[in-house]
């Protein structure tokens, strides 16, 4: 058996954008409504096999509400991914993007990053393609944001893409993945 390797992963957004839910639901994959606000930093380990190399991720959750963000810096470091997540039924929430990705990249400008809409059993496809138009834009205004390896929905409650969301980042993270042709698991209205 092949040892594991620790990959520390950052998970960002705003406050109740369910960052927390998502994290839960991964570990035991299966939706879990317990968990509440995240009090600062919060943290989880789990196991990820990933061409067939395996790893442990070591989440970092952190609290996205205004109190919490002074120490955000101090738990970034070292991680070698990050994962933003809004809430598609807050469109507020989508309008922070590029506070978290410049948080993201003060740490590593070169960073592998999926950004990730929560709550898609909430919306309807119209606006899916709301939030797609939404995200085009910012890239224009942003073009380091075309860097970022993808844009997707997810559903906690559903388990829709939340497995996939994590193996999608790992193969980003995994050093030889320019050889590794990369799955896309890109929005669909599915």
């Amino acid at each position: 058996m092949l040892p594991r390797k620790i990959c520390k992963i950052t998970i960002a957004g705003d406050g109740g954008s369910g960052k927390s839910t998502m994290i839960a639901t991964k570990n035991i994959e299966n939706f879990n409504i317990t968990s509440g606000i995240t009090i600062g930093i919060d943290f989880a380990c789990f196991p990820m096999k990933i061409e067939n190399q395996s790893f442990t991720f070591l989440v970092f959750d952190l609290g996205g509400q205004k109190r919490f963000q002074f120490m955000h810096d101090s738990y970034i470091i070292g991680s070698k991914g990050a994962i933003i997540l809004y809430d598609l039924s807050r469109p507020s929430t989508f309008k922070s993007i590029p506070k978290w990705i410049s948080l993201m990249e003060s740490e590593d400008p070169s960073m592998p990053i999926i950004i990730a809409g929560s709550k898609k059993d909430l919306i309807q496809p119209e606006d899916m393609r709301y939030f797609l138009n939404e995200w085009e834009n910012m890239k224009k205004k942003f073009p380091s944001f075309e860097r970022i390896i993808d844009h997707v929905f997810i559903s906690s409650k559903d388990y829709h893409s939340v497995e996939d969301l994590f193996t999608h980042l790992g193969r980003a993270i995994i050093p030889d993945s320019g050889r590794i042709a990369l799955p896309t698991i890109s929005v669909s209205e599915n």
